[in-house]
Parts: C-alpha cells; sequence; structure tokens
C-alpha cells in the first residue's frame, strides 16, 4: 500500500502552488471578499488550462481520469491558498455525471474540464449548499430525496451569509423529480470523495496559518527578545505541527480508501475529516494567540485562513458528527 503521493503528483502539486502564488495571494483573497460572488477573476480558468479541473473526469470526456490520490496534493495546495473556489464541489460533481453517464455527461463534462462550468453539491448532513448561487449545474435532492442534477435557474436558491465571505453558501429548493435523476450511482462513495477533499484543504490550511504563526514569533520581539524563543510559545506551536502532522497521512489513507471502494472506505473518510479539522482548529487557535492583539483585526490576513477553517469545519458534517459515524463503523 503506498500512501504517499508519487514524485509526478508532487511536482503537479508544484506547480498549482507556483499558479496560486501568483494569481491568489491574500490581496487578491482580500479583493474576491469584496466582490459579488467572493471569486478571484480569472483564476479558474487557469485552473482549468493547468488541467486541475479534469483530473477528475474520465478521459472520454476530455479529463485526466486520475483517483483522488493523485488529487490529494494539489488540495492541499488549495487550502493552503485558502483559495475561494468551488474545487471540492465540481470534483465531486464531476464524479456523479461521469457515473451516472449519458447525455447530461456529455453535455457538462466537457466544459467542467474548459473550465466553462461549475458545480454545486449537496451531499450528506446540513442545508446549505456551498457555490450554490453562482454554479451552473445543482447537484441536489428534490422533495422526494432523489439526488438529481439541474441548472441553476430551474432551481430556487436562497443566499446564506457566512462568516467566510470566499465561500458562497445558500438553501436550495427543487421540485420532485425535477431535472435529471441520478439512478444507481453511488452516492456514498462521492460524499466520502468530497470529505477527504475538505480534509485535504484543512491540513492544507493548518500549515498556512501553522507558517505565519512562525514567521511572526521570529519577528516579533517582547522584552527584548523575539516571543520566539519562549517556551510557552515554542510548546503551542510544536502541539499544532504534530497534530497536523498525525492528521495528514490520515487524509492520505482516507484518499486510498476512496479510490479503491475499499470496505472502510467510509471509516476512514471520517476519520481523516475529524483528524484534519481539530488539526487546523488547533492551528487557527494557536496562530492566533501566537499573533496577539493584531490576529483579531480585519486588517491582518490571518483571518481569512481562520474564517475559511470554521467553514470547511463545518461543511460535508462536523468533527462531531463524523466522530459519531467511526464510532458506529467501529463499534457495529
Amino acid at each position: 500500500m503506498r500512501l504517499a503521493p508519487d514524485q509526478d503528483a508532487l511536482d503537479f502539486a508544484g506547480s498549482v502552488r507556483e499558479l496560486l502564488a501568483d494569481l491568489a495571494d491574500a490581496a487578491a483573497l482580500r479583493v474576491a471578499w469584496d466582490d459579488a460572488d467572493g471569486r478571484i477573476p480569472g483564476v479558474w480558468k487557469r485552473l482549468a488550462e493547468a488541467g486541475v479541473l479534469g483530473l477528475s473526469v474520465p478521459e472520454e470526456y476530455g479529463g485526466s481520469g486520475a483517483d483522488l490520490t493523485t488529487l490529494l496534493a494539489v488540495l492541499v495546495e488549495v487550502g493552503r491558498s485558502a483559495l475561494p473556489e468551488p474545487l471540492v464541489e465540481t470534483i465531486v460533481g464531476a464524479m456523479l455525471l461521469a457515473e451516472a453517464g449519458g447525455v447530461i455527461a456529455e453535455d457538462w463534462l466537457p466544459r467542467v474540464v474548459a473550465g466553462e462550468a461549475v458545480i454545486a453539491v449537496g451531499l450528506g448532513p446540513g442545508a446549505l449548499v456551498s457555490a450554490a448561487p453562482w454554479a451552473d449545474l445543482l447537484v441536489v435532492a428534490d422533495h422526494a430525496g432523489v439526488l438529481c442534477a439541474m441548472p441553476r435557474d430551474e432551481a430556487t436558491v436562497t443566499t446564506s451569509e457566512s462568516v467566510d465571505r470566499g465561500v458562497r453558501l445558500a438553501a436550495v429548493d427543487v421540485p420532485s423529480r425535477g431535472g435529471s435523476a441520478f439512478d444507481g450511482v453511488h452516492l456514498d462513495r462521492a460524499f466520502d470523495a468530497g470529505v477527504v477533499a475538505v480534509a485535504a484543504q484543512l491540513t492544507g490550511l493548518a500549515e498556512a496559518m501553522l507558517d505565519m504563526a512562525v514567521r511572526h514569533a521570529k519577528q516579533r520581539e517582547q522584552f527584548g527578545v523575539v516571543i520566539g524563543s519562549f517556551q510557552a510559545i515554542k510548546h503551542q506551536l510544536a502541539d499544532a505541527y504534530v497534530a497536523n502532522a498525525f492528521a495528514a497521512p490520515v487524509v492520505a489513507r482516507a484518499s486510498w480508501s476512496v479510490a479503491r471502494d475499499a470496505p472502510t472506505r467510509s471509516r476512514d473518510a471520517s476519520h481523516a475529516k475529524h483528524a484534519a479539522t481539530v488539526a487546523a482548529r488547533r492551528a487557527a487557535r494557536t496562530a492566533l494567540q501566537v499573533h496577539a492583539g493584531i490576529g483579531y483585526t480585519f486588517e491582518h490576513d490571518l483571518h481569512m485562513w481562520m474564517k475559511r477553517t470554521w467553514t470547511l469545519s463545518s461543511l460535508w458534517g462536523t468533527a462531531a458528527w463524523h466522530k459519531e459515524r467511526v464510532a458506529k463503523e467501529v463499534l457495529g
């Protein structure tokens, strides 16, 4: 069993990191927060040109046909940059469309690969759907509980406020048996893929916040020395680092289980979301404490990463929900 990404995957993730550093830095993220849809202009198209949007799309529809283990390193980089783009939702939506096949896959998947379409997906616990206010295609349950796909203008989308202005949430109401139904599609596996993808982003967020905290600890002085020399600061940073270092292999194992539809898939996915959520929230709290008063201000960049952490901690199931799911899987 190989859990670590291969060199090709790491190299590809490195190129994505460079792309995001150029186009989606903290300044661009701030502008996106003030924009109507919370997105960074041009980034989605560049991700498509780089091949990111087609990674999970089968080759017959113009994609690469890669599995979740290949996507993992890219998702970590997306989390590191706190990118306000619906990559997880589009990846999971593409998986569902590819499994459903037929006309709907032929119509939409090439558009996803080209960066011309965004998919919003409503699976699992919680009534709010991320990216629904401006998605081109909605994959949600109708009044009868049947998962179906339809253009956004065929549904009633009611936006909801979020502490993270880079995420657009909405309640989606669709008529019974509206759109195209997903008959015979493995929804549980798609949900688990989304859970692991969000967990990967959370580990990237934790890394970014720890980097901010360490950088500040090396620069900020108190009593004539940098605060990073204080034992209390060192211990907090070390604990946060260890928590994320333990979460990362759990997420990698979960991606392997989802990619191969292992019998432990659901347990591993929930374990990953719980571990990554705990690690990211610890990193956010530690970074905030290290930055002290300035960390609470809107003017400092840290708050955007913290708020993305809090949002992703709730989407696709909270840590408590996934902890209970693991307990049920283990204890029967």
